[in-house]
């Protein structure tokens, strides 16, 4: 928590002892009874209350809550939509033949569930007052959250339960999110009933997931991020992407590069000026170690391997590559100035399979080992984890990791195409989403599990990153296999000139579509916008992740809408509002 959000909440505390009556909330305001039949020791004693303040219900009568009655169909789908803050829909004729009378308690909240796709005119009638399943409030909840696609999506997984044969995907969700759990450690029992109280725990579970602010943010400083150096005032932690990891094939030596020339990741001229800021700001400062995508002549076996494979597998060469990295972290000696840091970030990618796993958990706890003797932070990034029957980086141990570092940063991004296939150009193939919400959702499963996922919740970090990706097309086929990655600064200047805006309900990710004249090509860009960011974040916090990571300041967008142009990229102003 940062010095800031501690003054905000000093003063809060403080206007409390000034004025002890605060009006906290409504029912303490009114000084409303406990439900009579709600004793102190009940299972769901503070949700059934907390349902209340809320104002999603106030019980069944005569102060009394209806503990042990079996919710309704129409009892269940009123809580959802208060719980969501909808407004209530009454249209002059219902949608069912047994919600047609426009005075019925359940009357608008049943026709503002089916306005917003909570349910379906599936049927003549909603059956108002019949007991509702386990399997149809799973699917309300999915529905409710807007993630009625997703689960569709997730029917390729397994099924979630013995006894779920059908609705995977919803009952998954439901699931995964931790809003239901199952009647027995293999059962959902998908037919079975709930009790009032059942829904009610139900519902604070939802609600708190839902509007927990984020309590971490951290960015990363690298590759002329000096554009945004003011939001250091709004971080909690800044990594500096001020350092790359290279083989030097005539010393045969790893070595940190900190200059420039072909190297991104290098100490900028003017470099102690950013420190002293993040300083001033009281932002935690970590120094980023990036490793080059290098092949190596293993000289010892002769075969190619990448760099990370190289340092990590081979004691002899990692133990001095952390003493070169711990040193660094203790202390930066660069145009005339020395600085020490709080930690680091270890950023080793593209590692594969059991072996590199292994090796990197044994690297990772030398690295930490040597860090702590001065107290310095451990951050590591890891790759996301593919959907069932992908390929992808998989030597990220995340029980392990999440053990050992501090903090454990997902890159759950950069999904898009890297090319296209020659067949696929020809065919004018343009589905490349940066971030499809399926694969984020996969990504976020699997770091969370409580078997094989990060044990401590608290230590992950989603990462977002401002990606784009462009493909040029001449008579309906793409020009070029590998897609340009424009800037969002260009971005915008293009989307204010007139272009088409969409957005993918089944990626959860928007594109533009647009003619350029200049060359003769129609144009698709994928990108973030504001609704996209949104809806990962609003994942991230269902699974429990309370702290986002952004690569990097300095793309992040910041345009203000107008009333006669939306183009919904203040993403900056998005992630912020979350916390």
């Amino acid at each position: 928590m940062t010095y800031k959000k501690l003054v905000i909440l000093f003063c809060l505390v403080l206007s409390l002892l000034i004025n002890p009556f605060i009006n906290i909330t409504k029912s303490s305001a009114q000084q409303v009874k406990p439900f009579s039949d709600v004793p102190p020791n009940h299972f769901a004693y503070e949700q059934i209350h907390r349902l209340r303040e809320l104002g999603i219900t106030q019980g069944i009568g005569n102060n009394m809550y209806g503990v042990g009655r079996i919710i309704t169909r129409g009892e269940f789908i009123t809580y959802l939509v208060r719980l969501m803050g909808w407004d209530i829909i009454k249209p002059d004729k219902g949608s069912f033949k047994d919600n047609m009378n426009p005075a019925h308690n359940f009357y608008g909240t049943i026709e503002t569930a089916l306005a917003h796709g909570v349910i379906k005119k599936d049927s003549d009638y909603f059956r108002t007052d019949d007991p509702i399943t386990r399997e149809e409030m799973a699917i309300m909840i999915v529905r409710a959250l807007g993630y009625d696609t997703l689960a569709g999506q997730l029917d390729i997984l397994e099924k979630p339960f013995d006894d779920v044969s059908r609705n995977y995907g919803y009952i998954t969700i439901v699931k995964d999110l931790g809003i239901t759990a199952g009647t027995g450690p293999n059962t959902f029992s998908p037919n079975g009933i709930a009790t009032r109280e059942q829904a009610a725990a139900m519902m604070i579970r939802m609600y708190d997931k839902l509007n927990t602010p984020m309590q971490e943010l951290h960015a990363f400083y690298a590759i002329s991020s000096s554009s945004q150096i003011d939001k250091f005032s709004q971080l909690d932690s800044v990594s500096f992407g001020w350092a790359q990891l290279e083989y030097d094939e005539n010393t045969r030596q790893v070595f940190i590069n900190t200059d420039g020339g072909d190297n991104s990741y290098y100490i900028p001229q003017g470099y102690e000026e950013v420190l002293k800021k993040a300083a001033d700001n009281n932002v935690s400062r970590q120094l980023m170690f990036f490793v080059k995508d290098q092949n190596i002549i293993d000289p010892d076996t002769g075969k190619t391997v990448k760099l990370a494979e190289y340092i990590v597998t081979r004691p002899e060469i990692r133990k001095p590559v952390i003493n070169a990295m711990v040193s660094m972290v203790n202390e930066t000696k660069k145009y005339g100035y020395s600085f020490s840091f709080d930690g680091m970030v270890s950023d080793f990618e593209g590692l594969k399979g059991d072996t590199l796993k292994q090796a990197y958990n044994e690297f990772l706890t030398e690295l930490k080992a040597e860090l702590s003797k001065t107290g310095k932070k451990l951050y590591v990034a890891v790759h996301p984890r593919g959907k069932p029957g992908q390929v992808y980086f998989d030597g990220y141990d995340y029980r392990t990791i999440g053990e050992i570092a501090d903090k454990v940063i997902l890159m759950a991004h950069d999904y898009d195409a890297v090319s296209l296939s020659e067949e696929e150009m020809l065919r004018g193939y343009t589905d490349t989403p940066v971030t499809p919400i399926d694969e984020v959702y996969c990504a976020l499963k699997s770091i969370t599990d409580p078997v094989s996922g990060v044990r401590d919740i608290n230590k992950i970090w989603l990462q977002l990153s401002m990606d784009t990706v462009q493909w040029k097309l001449k008579d309906g086929k793409v020009i070029r296999s590998v897609p340009y990655h424009p800037l969002y600064s260009q971005l915008i200047q293009r989307f204010l000139t007139g272009v088409q805006l969409n957005y993918s309900e089944y990626s959860q990710n928007p594109y533009a579509k647009f003619y350029n004249s200049e060359d003769g090509t129609d144009n698709v860009i994928w990108y973030e916008n504001q609704r996209s960011i949104a809806a990962k974040i609003k994942l991230a916090k269902l699974f429990g992740i309370k702290g986002l990571s952004i690569w990097r300041l300095g793309n992040i967008p910041e345009h203000k809408d107008t009333p006669d142009m939306r183009l919904e990229l203040d993403i900056w102003g998005e992630i912020i509002s979350n916390f």
